[in-house]
């Protein structure tokens, strides 16, 4: 959804054999999944029992101004299915450049001193200077319906963050409600929607930062072919108080590769306001091991 990695993603490349089965003949011939958007989209499907995905995502970010504007970035996430409707999920971030791009990142920064700027402040005309930054996640996926007639997807999420950089390391939680749905009008290509609904809570927060935030993301996808799906979403999440709300409008092509296991996709977002980026460019890749889904 950026590039070196931490450690602690290297070891989640390392898929356990049992998730490697081969992709069926017939997963290719069903049309490219529209929910599973790998950029700001978290899809409301669990993975089935013994089915995984990985998903890694590179990006640059440009910030509209300060002394750093550029940040370079990388971000992975591990989902496997443990029961039916249940699926576990395991993230690493990292990122190097200007961390208040990065929305969570900018917190690891907080109160490093003056080659942050006064007071902490990290917004872009303060930053003086790149950072490493990243964070660690895990969390837990629960479907509640299948979709089914005109009754959409719907899960829950819940995760906890470690965030880590040159300042204070930083803690989250966060839990979102998931909705997705898919049309096919008059049996064509299909239509997919897609809601995120979600609440950000800091751990032990210090004096003026914000305790808690909101966040709304939402995408609509195309099938253009089987194997091809354009997809639009716009990202929206506070920040700091005095700073008006990241905001993203991004656009983006998904490619299903043959043999149905693996999708590539490319987007590219401009933020809508000075303390948004001025623009993104991200490139990601998915694959499934093990299951039956294309």
């Amino acid at each position: 959804m950026p590039c070196v990695l931490p450690p602690v993603l290297a070891a989640m490349l390392l898929t356990p054999p049992f998730l490697s089965a081969a992709a069926p003949a017939a997963a290719q011939d069903e049309p490219i999944t529209l929910a599973d958007d790998p950029f700001e989209i978290t899809d409301p499907v669990a993975a089935p029992p013994g089915e995984a995905e990985l998903a890694a995502v590179g990006s640059y970010t440009r910030a509209r101004r300060g002394r750093v504007r550029g940040t370079a970035g990388a971000e992975s996430e591990l989902e496997i299915g443990v029961a039916p409707g249940l699926s576990l999920r395991l993230g690493q971030i990292g990122a190097y450049g200007n961390l208040e791009v990065r929305r969570r990142l900018g917190f690891a920064v907080q109160g490093t001193g003056a080659d942050v700027g006064a007071g902490g402040d990290t917004s872009s005309d303060s930053v003086q200077r790149a950072y490493w930054g990243g964070a660690t996640r895990l969390g837990a996926l629960y479907q509640i319906t299948e979709e089914r007639g005109a009754v959409p997807a719907i899960a829950v999420l819940g995760r906890g963050r470690m965030i880590y950089g040159p300042g204070k390391p930083a803690y989250e939680t966060d839990i979102a409600a998931l909705f997705g749905k898919t049309f096919t009008p008059g049996g064509g290509l299909p239509l997919g929607l897609n809601l995120n609904l979600g609440w950000v809570a800091r751990i032990d927060p210090l004096p003026g930062e914000r305790p808690g935030r909101t966040f709304v993301n939402a995408s609509v996808g195309q099938a253009v072919t089987r194997d091809t799906a354009l997809v639009a979403t716009y990202a929206r999440e506070q920040q700091e108080r005095g700073q008006r709300d990241f905001s993203l409008v991004q656009v983006g092509l998904r490619q299903r590769l043959p043999g149905g296991r693996t999708v590539v996709g490319v987007a590219v977002g401009i933020g809508t306001n000075r303390d948004s980026p001025r623009y993104e460019v991200a490139f990601a890749v998915q694959r499934l091991f093990g299951g039956t889904k294309p």
